[in-house]
């Protein structure tokens, strides 16, 4: 793809637990996340990739909140662990770009739950993923 787009958030304040984990985690703690979204496109719509300010809303929609709470992210049992909530967003991204007119695709998406910890999500390379390149139970 000739085009890539990098959207990056940082600092947004959001808490989560880790039910039956054997350590601190399950107990409910915040982070302050930082999230980067990778979209190419074959060609522009509009003169864009993407418009920036609808991938950044998705990463703010989680701001001061509680990640148990989420219940596309909790669905089915699962727990807000780092790797889920990539999996959920890369969703809710592809979901928008799924809209647009000139088919852009989520290449990656970068979760960070502190400057030192983070988990890469590559939706294209997730065997099982659907038809949009991401399936919700990949994890």
């Amino acid at each position: 793809m000739p085009f890539l787009a990098r959207i990056r958030v940082d600092n947004i304040p959001a808490a989560h637990s880790l039910a039956g984990y054997p350590g601190p985690c399950a107990r409910l703690h915040g982070h302050n996340w930082s999230f980067e979204a990778v979209v190419t496109a074959a060609r522009l719509h509009e003169d864009m990739v993407v418009d920036f300010a609808v991938v950044k809303d998705i990463f703010k929609g989680l701001d001061h909140t509680n990640l148990d709470d989420d219940p596309e992210i909790t669905a089915d049992g699962h727990r807000p662990t780092t790797e889920r909530v990539a999996v959920v967003l890369a969703g809710r991204i592809q979901r928008v770009l799924d809209a647009l007119p000139h088919h852009p695709r989520l290449a990656e998406i970068t979760v960070r739950e502190s400057p030192r910890n983070e988990i890469v999500y590559t939706p294209s390379a997730d065997p099982a993923a659907g038809a949009g390149g991401w399936r919700e139970e990949s994890l």
